[in-house]
């Protein structure tokens, strides 16, 4: 028997979430270097349903088919692969501190997935779980500490950094997915002739005029904190909640809602992309933190606070 242990930074029933539900799982699924698409994953969530996966990578694919066995939400997911025998039982404990303890008990496992390669690529697939779920977490922790903000403060009318919007408009933005299933949302892209600015714009100001009881509901929704732009994954859902969370914190003079990791990582995707996903010219720049230990690039020096160069880099004139 292989057993592995990890302590997540999630709450058990996120991680259950992540463990049976497909759109989670084509996340994190595979050692690194492959992929799993969601339309390869079959789960069948009761003894005796399918469970299957397709991951592809660079030299090949590989496709798990499996039978549950054991189905105790949120606790026990244990299923056999026919194939080769082998029986995989996940246990998730709650740690009581907003954290997870899942350990995995592999038998009757395949000589070839016992060679040091094959463990340490089933690590990495751990480590790719924890980086999404910490990644869930830092995305529900900004929406649920702007929400915070917006509730002890009357200032939904104040201007924000987007060009013309308030921030009841920023909120109506980034709650837009709550509201529009993707049917509704293809067809309102259809009527703005496929321009998502004239959506979002047209959405902001229509939708920026609910009640604030009901976009605070929004800004806390768990369907908003599990949502994800389409290609943008995880990453995407993150730069999208802590920019636009700052849109409305530096405006209004106050300090992130966003934790300090999750404006690290936002600002780590920004440079990696050398400043092109707002169109920012990094040319001969050297980027500082005055707030924290970061530092990016060689040349003329900006320095400013981690959330500031953050907006910086998503095109907002501060």
């Amino acid at each position: 028997m292989i057993i592995s242990r990890r302590i997540l930074r999630a709450p058990r029933d996120l991680v259950w979430r992540c463990l049976t539900e497909p759109a989670e799982l084509a996340h994190f699924w595979g050692p690194a270097g492959m992929h799993t698409p969601v339309d390869g994953i079959v789960v069948e969530l009761r003894p005796g349903g399918r469970f299957e996966t397709l991951m592809i990578g660079e030299h090949g694919t590989h496709r798990m088919v499996a039978t549950f066995t054991e189905v105790v939400a949120p606790s026990t997911l244990a299923w056999i692969e026919p194939a080769s025998g082998m029986h995989t039982t996940s246990t998730l404990a709650d740690l009581g501190d907003g954290t997870t303890e899942l350990v995995i008990q592999q038998r009757h496992v395949p000589e070839a997935m016992r060679t040091p390669e094959a463990r340490a690529g089933f690590l990495t697939s751990l480590d790719k779980l924890e980086q999404h779920l910490v990644t869930r977490q830092w995305v529900a922790e900004t929406y649920q500490g702007l929400a915070e903000l917006l509730t002890a403060d009357d200032v939904w009318d104040r201007p924000s950094l987007c060009e013309k919007w308030l921030v009841r408009h920023v909120v109506a933005h980034v709650t837009m997915p709550v509201r529009l299933t993707p049917a509704l949302f293809g067809a309102k892209m259809a009527a703005a002739r496929g321009d998502f600015t004239v959506l979002s714009d047209t959405v902001a100001v229509r939708d920026g005029s609910l009640p604030a009881a009901d976009l605070l509901a929004q800004l806390r929704s768990p369907d908003l904190h599990a949502w994800q732009p389409p290609g943008g994954g995880a990453a995407g859902a993150l730069s999208h909640a802590v920019i636009h969370s700052l849109d409305v914190t530096i405006a209004l003079g106050r300090p992130p809602v966003a934790p300090a990791e999750a404006v690290t990582a936002v600002l780590d995707q920004l440079t990696a992309a050398n400043g092109t996903l707002f169109g920012v010219d990094l040319t001969d720049t050297r980027l500082e933190a005055t707030d924290i230990t970061w530092t990016w690039g060689d040349g003329r020096v900006t320095r400013a606070d981690s959330g500031s160069l953050v907006a910086l880099l998503s095109g907002r004139t501060l």
